[in-house]
C-alpha cells in the first residue's frame, strides 16, 4: 500500500461524535479531536474536524469508518433495485429463514425484503449443483429485462443465479448484456458478493450489497473529491467489518463490507491493547453517544464470525463479532406502562441530550450522570463544551414525575437500566461463546465507557477494568493499526476422508491464496508483508452449521475441527463423520502501525479538587483527579478521572492506578 510522507490520520464518524487521531511517526506525537457529527452529511463533520486542525496538506495515511451504507440500510434509503434470480426462486427473501426469532410473539414480524414484487424478475436458466448447465440462458429474456429496467428507471440490479459460485458462466453473461445495453448499471453478482453455498444467505447478501452500493460510492467519491480540493494528495482507505483496512478504490468491490466500519476499529483498538498488556482475555465495552458495542479478545485475537446480521438482513461476510444495542450516552429515558426504560432512541448529535443546550429537552443517560456529579460540567470535551445542569435537572425530573421519583433518584434509575441492559449484552455474547466472564478483563471505552466500567465489572464479577489511552478515541486510534485483509472463500463439498474431497479443497486455498495476493499487490502492500491465512468451514454430517477451523501448520485439520468444536460447544463427536463446507483465505498486507499512545489530553496542571457524587444512593466527597496525574500509587475510590473526551468513575470499593502503554487499570479492592 502506498502511504506518502507525512502524518497518519484516522477519522471515525459516530452517531454523536466524529473522532480524529493524527499521529506524526517521525516525531512520535498523537493528537485527538473530537467534532459534532452532521447526520445529514457525514462527511461535513469529518472535513470540519481537518479544517479546524488544518492539516489536510500534511497526511500522507489517511483512514475512515464510514457510516454510510449502515445508515442507508438503517433508514432504507438506499436505491431501488432489481433481483435477477433463477425461476422459481423469486420467493427465497420472503421465505428466509425457519424460525422465530421473536421467542414471545406468535406473529413476529418479518423485515420487508429490499427488493420484492414486481422488483423480483426470474430467468428461465439453471446451472446444476455440479457446475453443469441443465438450461441455457437465453439472450432474449436479458434484453427483456434491460428493457424493462430502463424503463422503470431502475439503475441498480442485484443477480443472484442458483449455483453460480460452483460455475458462475450465466451471472457473467447477464452482467455482459446488460452493461452493454445499460452503461452506467450498477450490478453485483453474487458469486463475486458472497461465492458461499446457501441461496438464501447468498441472495440476502447480494441484494443488501447492491442496495449501498450506489449510496456509499457517491459518498466516498465526493469525500475524495473534497479532500483534494483541501490539497489533501494522500489515498483515501476505509475500515472494513472484518477488522481490516482497504483502498477507497476497491470498496466498490463489496461495499457492504463497510457496514459495521467503525465499530471494527474498536475491536482492533482492543486486540492491540490486549496483546500489548499481556492480557490475552478482554471483553470490550465501547460506549458512545449512540450505541453500546459489545466485542471479545479471545487468546489475544479478536473474534470473527463468517456473517452478520444487520437491520434483520443476513450479511454472509467476515465481521467483527459485536453485540450491540441502544445505550449511549445519548440515549433517551422514558416512562413505559410504569416501568423506566432506556433507548434505544437517542438525541444524537442535534440536537443532543438536554444538558448540551442545543434544544434537547428529552432526558439521557448523559443528563443523569450528570446530575448525579459524575461529569463534570466546565469540563466535557476537555473544557471546550459547557454543560447545562438546570437543563439536565428538569429533562430528568420531568422523567420523575412520571415515576414518583425525586430527580436523584431518576437519574441513578436511569444508569441503573443502561448499565443492566450492557451487562445483559455481555452474559449473552460470553454464553455464546461459553466463556466466563469473570475470567477476563473489561476494557472500558468509548466516550461513556469508562463511566460504567466499574458498575459493568461488579454485576459480572470481573475484577479489574482497564481504560484505555485516548479512550474518546479509540476506535479511530484502532483504525491506525488495522492491517490491510481481503477475505475470499469458494464452496467445498464431500468429507474429510474422500481424497477427491481432500484434493479439491487443497486446490481451492492455492487459488483463493493466488486471488489474494493479487488484491495486495493492486492495494501497493510490499510482497514482504503479505500473509494469507487459510481456514476451513467443517460440520459433521447430518449438521446444517458450519465452525470455521484455521487450517493448522503441523496438526491434522480435523483433529483441529474437533478440538475447535469441543471449545465452542464442550463437546465433539470424535468418531463422526466430518463434512467440508466452504474454503476461505484471509490475505493480509501487514501495515498497521506500531502502537504510539496518545497522551490523554491536553490537561489543566492545577490542584486537585473535590466534589459530591452519588454512588448506590450515597452522596459522596469524591477526589477530582487529572488523568495524566495519575501514577503508579493508587487512586482509591470515590473519585473521578477527568481527561479529554471522557471521564472515569472510580466507586467506592475501587482503585486505579497508571498502566502500561498508557492505560489506566480499575481494581476491585473491597466491598464499599
Amino acid at each position: 500500500m502506498t502511504v506518502n510522507a507525512g502524518i497518519r490520520v484516522a477519522v471515525d464518524i459516530g452517531g454523536t461524535f466524529t473522532d480524529i487521531v493524527v499521529t506524526d511517526p517521525s516525531a512520535g506525537e498523537v493528537r485527538t479531536h473530537k467534532v459534532l457529527s452532521t447526520p445529514e452529511d457525514p462527511s461535513l463533520g469529518m472535513l470540519h474536524g481537518i479544517d479546524q486542525l488544518g492539516i489536510a496538506e500534511q497526511i500522507g495515511f489517511l483512514v475512515h469508518g464510514t457510516t454510510a451504507g449502515l445508515n442507508a440500510l438503517l433508514s432504507r434509503t438506499g436505491e431501488r433495485i432489481a433481483l435477477v434470480t433463477t425461476a422459481g426462486f423469486e420467493d427465497v427473501l420472503v421465505l428466509g429463514r425457519a424460525g422465530n426469532s421473536s421467542i414471545w410473539s406468535l406473529r413476529p414480524q418479518r423485515p420487508t425484503p429490499l427488493a420484492f414484487g414486481e422488483d423480483v424478475r426470474g430467468l428461465d436458466e439453471r446451472v446444476r449443483f455440479d457446475g453443469s448447465v441443465e438450461r441455457s440462458l437465453q439472450d432474449a429474456e436479458v434484453d427483456a429485462l434491460a428493457a424493462w429496467l430502463e424503463a422503470e428507471g431502475i439503475t441498480s440490479v442485484a443477480v443472484c443465479l442458483l449455483h453460480s459460485p460452483v460455475n458462475p458462466v450465466h451471472e457473467l453473461q447477464v452482467r455482459a448484456r446488460l452493461q452493454h445495453a445499460l452503461p452506467g448499471c450498477s450490478i453485483v453478482l453474487s458469486h463475486e458478493a458472497s461465492s458461499e453455498v446457501g441461496e438464501f444467505e447468498r441472495t440476502s447478501t447480494t441484494v443488501a450489497t447492491s442496495y449501498v452500493s450506489r449510496t456509499v460510492d457517491r459518498y466516498l467519491s465526493n469525500l475524495v473529491e473534497q479532500l483534494r480540493d483541501r490539497a489533501c494528495t494522500a489515498p483515501l482507505n476505509v475500515m472494513r467489518s472484518s477488522g481490516g483496512i482497504c483502498s477507497a478504490r476497491m470498496v466498490a468491490r463489496q461495499p457492504i463490507q463497510t457496514i459495521l466500519s467503525g465499530p471494527a476499529g474498536g475491536v482492533v483498538a482492543a486486540e492491540t491493547i490486549a496483546k500489548a498488556l499481556e492480557r490475552p482475555n478482554l471483553i470490550g465495552i465501547d460506549m458512545g453517544g449512540t450505541s453500546a458495542d459489545v466485542s471479545l479478545v479471545i487468546d489475544a485475537q479478536a473474534t470473527l464470525n463468517a456473517e452478520g446480521t444487520i437491520a434483520q438482513h443476513v450479511m454472509r461476510m467476515p465481521v467483527v463479532e459485536l453485540h450491540t444495542i441502544g445505550a449511549g450516552g445519548g440515549s433517551i429515558a422514558r416512562a413505559e406502562q410504569g416501568g423506566l426504560r432506556v433507548g434505544p432512541s437517542s438525541a444524537g448529535a442535534d440536537p443532543g441530550p438536554a444538558c448540551y443546550g442545543l434544544g434537547g429537552k428529552l432526558p439521557t443517560v448523559t443528563d443523569a450522570q450528570l446530575l448525579l456529579g459524575r461529569i463534570d460540567p466546565d469540563w466535557f470535551l476537555g473544557g471546550r463544551m459547557k454543560l447545562s445542569v438546570d437543563a439536565a435537572e428538569e429533562a430528568i425530573g420531568t422523567l420523575g414525575r412520571e415515576l414518583g421519583l425525586d430527580a436523584s433518584e431518576t437519574a441513578e434509575g436511569v444508569v441503573a437500566v443502561a448499565n443492566a441492559m450492557m451487562a445483559n449484552a455481555i452474559r449473552t455474547l460470553a454464553l455464546r461463546r461459553g466463556i466466563d466472564p469473570r475470567d477476563f478483563s473489561l476494557m472500558a471505552f468509548g466516550g461513556a465507557g469508562p463511566l460504567h466500567g466499574a458498575a459493568l465489572a461488579d454485576e459480572l464479577g470481573i475484577q479489574e477494568v482497564i481504560v484505555p489511552f485516548g479512550t474518546g478515541v479509540l476506535s479511530a486510534w484502532g483504525m491506525l493499526h488495522a492491517d490491510v485483509r481481503h477475505d475470499l472463500s469458494a464452496p467445498l463439498s464431500g468429507r474429510t476422508t474422500e481424497a477427491a474431497a481432500v484434493a479439491a479443497r487443497q486446490q481451492a486455498l492455492a487459488e483463493l491464496r493466488g486471488q489474494g495476493r493479487a488484491l495486495l499487490d493492486a492495494e501497493g502492500v510490499p510482497a514482504g508483508l503479505h500473509q494469507f491465512v487459510p481456514a476451513v468451514d467443517m460440520r459433521y454430517a447430518g449438521q446444517e452449521h458450519a465452525i470455521t477451523v484455521e487450517v493448522p501448520e503441523t496438526s491434522d485439520l480435523v483433529a483441529a475441527f474437533h478440538d475447535t468444536y469441543r471449545r465452542r460447544y464442550g463437546h465433539a463427536m470424535p468418531g463422526a463423520a466430518v463434512e467440508y463446507v466452504n474454503a476461505r483465505v484471509a490475505a493480509i498486507g501487514r501495515v498497521g502501525a506500531s502502537i504510539t499512545p496518545p497522551p490523554p489530553g491536553t490537561v489543566d496542571q492545577s490542584a486537585e479538587s473535590t466534589r459530591d457524587v452519588r454512588v448506590d444512593g450515597v452522596t459522596h466527597r469524591a477526589r477530582i483527579v487529572r488523568r495524566d496525574a495519575v501514577g503508579t500509587e493508587a487512586v482509591a475510590g470515590p473519585a473521578i478521572v477527568l481527561e479529554d473526551g471522557s471521564t472515569t468513575l472510580v466507586p467506592p470499593g475501587w482503585s486505579a492506578t497508571g498502566g502500561p502503554v498508557g492505560t489506566l487499570v480499575l481494581r476491585k479492592v473491597s466491598h464499599p
